[in-house]
């Protein structure tokens, strides 16, 4: 059976609750990350792909993620990608690029172009990627990490043989790049931001590729919301989420559609609870992650061993 991992945007709460996920699919599901035949990462979600890709234990990436050290990942001191450094000020200048303003053909991308350049450093994360994978691309399995051009907009795919030629460590800065909170990535000539731009999870890199099974873990979308509950932020925090599930829908269907299975991982009422509105907030990952973990194995328990089979997973 032919399986597919899709990790997917989430900023650094998101992460957390992804490494949860990972761990319970690992030991409920009896599926070993680095065993899927292809990987799709966006934004956070390409780090924690390509350590995947790279044959990192998934206790390894766990105890990374709750600040603990490992042998796996030893000599990590100093290592922080979660590690907020600014490159200058964080004064409005205007827009980071009216270039992709005028380019985009969403109403994301326009406003991704409208937002001021980020100001925060992606070195932590380019760096935290060169110590454990190194310059060479992972080999085990084909990885995909999506981030989008800061001039068109349009999406890119950065990968073993694919342009622009990049490393790991250019290829996952870049895909992480939050408009207008992170810097863009210089690779060659251009400049690239978030992959999540174009889409949180971009599914459908996944069609056409003789997959079974497909397993997305997608933290910004969810069904769990309360209609008008909370303040403002709160609010567009759910809504938020709503839009990011409506995408997700669509790319799920059509690879439905050409006779693959998929299944959805998403935050649960007590993951948002523990995740809160803001999505790069560093204090919450312990809690995020534990929420994550306990939240995916209760719906691999609910889904019951035929369904877990259909999606190549073998409960224990």
């Amino acid at each position: 059976m032919r399986i597919a991992l899709a990790l997917g945007a989430g900023g650094i709460v998101g992460a957390a609750w992804m490494v949860g996920a990972l761990d319970a699919l690992e030991q409920r599901g009896g599926l070993r990350p680095a065993d899927a035949d292809e990987l799709v990462g966006t934004s956070v979600g390409s780090l924690i792909a390509t350590m995947v890709a790279a044959e990192v234990p998934t206790a390894a990436i766990v105890a990374y993620a709750t600040g603990e050290q490992s042998a796996a990942l030893a000599g990590l001191d100093g290592h922080d990608a979660t590690s907020l450094r600014l490159t200058r000020l964080p004064l409005p200048l205007g827009p980071g690029s009216l270039r992709m303003a005028l380019a985009a053909r969403s109403r994301g991308k326009v406003l991704s172009g409208l937002l001021p350049r980020g100001v925060v450093s992606t070195a932590p994360v380019r760096a935290l990627v060169e110590h454990v994978v190194g310059e060479n691309w992972p080999s085990a399995c084909p990885l995909r990490i999506t981030a989008c051009d800061y001039g068109s907009g349009e999406r890119v795919e950065l990968g073993t043989g694919r342009t622009p030629v990049c490393t790991p460590g250019e290829a996952v800065a870049a895909s992480c790049a939050i408009p207008g909170f992170y810097e863009p990535v210089a690779i060659g000539s251009r400049l690239y931001i978030d992959g999540g731009v174009h889409s949180h999870s971009n599914l459908d890199l996944l069609a056409g590729r003789g997959l079974d099974a497909v397993i997305v873990l997608n933290p910004m979308s969810s069904g769990a919301w309360v209609a008008g509950s909370g303040g403002v932020r709160e609010r567009l925090a759910a809504l938020r989420r709503r839009r990011s599930a409506a995408q997700l829908a669509g790319e799920v269907a059509a690879l439905r559609a050409e006779g693959t299975r998929v299944l959805v991982l998403e935050p649960a009422f007590a993951d948002i609870a523990a995740m809160g509105s803001n999505m790069m907030a560093r204090d919450r990952r312990g809690e995020v992650l534990e929420a994550g973990r306990a939240s995916t194995e209760r719906a691999l328990a609910r889904l019951g061993r035929k369904r877990l089979r259909s999606v190549g997973l073998s409960p224990g």
